[in-house]
């Protein structure tokens, strides 16, 4: 085991970690991350202990149930043979119920150590693919953070020529209302005219409503 893991064993001590096959939102994670074949191999093992722990509960209880019936029938055997001790058939139906209560008796004591060791084995796998799941996330993070800063550093950039274009442009319009105002008051409107210079300083102004000028340097 690393040190990572270690570190990580310490703070998951103690710590109730939900069976994360069965949460839908764990699956959902897939949908921005890729699974690696360490996750894909721990989600599969994590099925067949889930599965392996409802079948030994089910076929527990099918145990129990047919133990309980064995026991009611050798009690009626029982209180036959007190009539015919030597019935071999009675003896025989008691040897068999017997040899059956045994066998129920050793598959409950086999289910019994599996069914106390199946929850722990499902909750060190369920802690594992909690670590594998959260590395491959963190990974993503760390990858998703570092495009974000360099499409952050390239906005801030855009934005501050952006600033200067919109300075540039607020020039240019000045200088060209002061020389359509000289030139008009100089010349005056017949000249003007005469020239084709039918200024409309107002069309610049129009170009102000693309919103642009709304951008901030953060």
């Amino acid at each position: 085991m690393s040190k990572k893991d270690d570190v990580f064993k310490n703070a998951l001590e103690g710590k109730k970690i939900p069976v994360l096959i069965l949460d839908n939102k764990w699956h959902k994670l897939f949908n921005h991350v890729d699974s690696t074949h360490e996750i894909n191999e721990l989600e599969e093992r994590m099925n067949e202990l889930i599965k392996r722990q409802g079948k030994v509960n089910t076929e527990s209880k099918d145990i129990k149930k047919l133990k309980k019936t064995l026991m009611n029938e050798v009690m009626v055997i029982a209180d036959n043979l007190m009539k015919s001790p030597n019935s071999k058939r009675l003896n025989k139906e008691m040897d068999v119920h017997k040899r059956l209560i045994e066998e129920c008796n050793e598959k409950l004591n086999d289910y019994e150590e599996e069914m106390l060791e199946l929850p722990r084995e499902i909750d060190r796998t369920n802690k594992k693919l909690m670590l594998a799941t959260m590395e491959t996330c963190y990974k993503k993070l760390q990858e998703n953070t570092k495009e974000l800063s360099i499409i952050n550093e390239w906005i801030s950039n855009i934005r501050r020529e952006l600033k200067k274009k919109m300075v540039r442009k607020q020039e240019k319009e000045a200088q060209n209302n002061e020389l359509y105002s000289y030139m008009h008051d100089i010349f005056g409107a017949d000249v003007i005219e005469i020239f084709d210079m039918k200024y409309n300083p107002d069309r610049y102004s129009e170009d102000n409503s693309n919103g642009t000028e709304n951008w901030e340097e953060d």
